[in-house]
């Protein structure tokens, strides 16, 4: 992930630690990165902390993508927004996830092409694209990260786009709040009419009424602010 137009704030002098210390941190976040035998020094040397707040638009379609951010704490949603305003997600990058537009900008020297924004608070390790590709071309442990990161996101991406494609607006809400629900081990939601339209690209109108048909049918119960799954 990149960042552009509001500066970063550089908080290297209060998050940085020792190598150690951050090498175990990845290896927890990142099981491929795992390994004692790794030159941690020449990936971990050269690279800075970055924090972000919460919502703030991080990257934007003419953004140019100059930095590779692997996101220590917190999550960025990657949309894209129609020209009534409309948004549908594509993927959202947490904790030792890789964003796979970025990576094809900074290679293609490419604009970023969608819209990013942090959801809360983000801690990330930043590499200039410079250093990136020096990682990439002499750590192959990093390099084999990278490569099956962006493999799995890939996937992720066609297996949204076949959802849409190959599903009703029903199934894919309802799968969409099961899976929140799995997510957060709860049956009680919290989010509301307009996040559920912008998840998934369609109009608040039209997610209420498939919402009060699935509470007609006894599936869900409808909240002030919450969506109670009752199945």
């Amino acid at each position: 992930m990149s960042v552009s137009e509001e500066p970063l704030q550089s908080v290297s002098q209060n998050y940085r630690a020792t190598i150690q210390s951050l090498q175990n941190k990845l290896s927890q976040l990142c099981p491929q990165l795992a390994g004692t035998d790794l030159d941690w020094g020449k990936l971990l040397g050269p690279a800075e902390f970055v924090e972000l707040p919460a919502d703030m638009l991080v990257m934007q379609p003419d953004s140019p993508c100059q930095q590779f951010m692997l996101i220590v704490e917190g999550s960025v949603r990657v949309y894209q927004q129609s020209p009534d305003d409309r948004e549908v997600t594509l993927y959202r990058s947490y904790c030792g996830e890789l964003c796979v537009m970025s990576i094809n900008g900074m290679l293609r020297r490419k604009e970023f092409g969608a819209f990013a924004k942090s959801e809360s608070r983000v801690l990330a390790l930043t590499l200039s694209r410079e250093q990136f590709m020096h990682a990439m071309a002499t750590l192959p442990f990093f390099c084999e990260f990278v490569l099956t990161s962006l493999t799995d996101r890939i996937n992720d991406v066609l297996q949204m786009i076949e959802q849409t494609v190959f599903n009703s607006l029903d199934t894919r809400l309802m799968c969409h709040l099961g899976r929140m629900s799995r997510e957060t081990s709860s049956d009680t939601l919290h989010l509301t009419h307009q996040e559920l339209a912008r998840e998934l690209g369609t109009s608040r109108e039209v997610i209420s009424r498939i919402l009060k048909a699935f509470e007609r049918q006894g599936c869900i119960r409808l909240k002030r602010g919450a969506i109670q799954i009752t199945l």
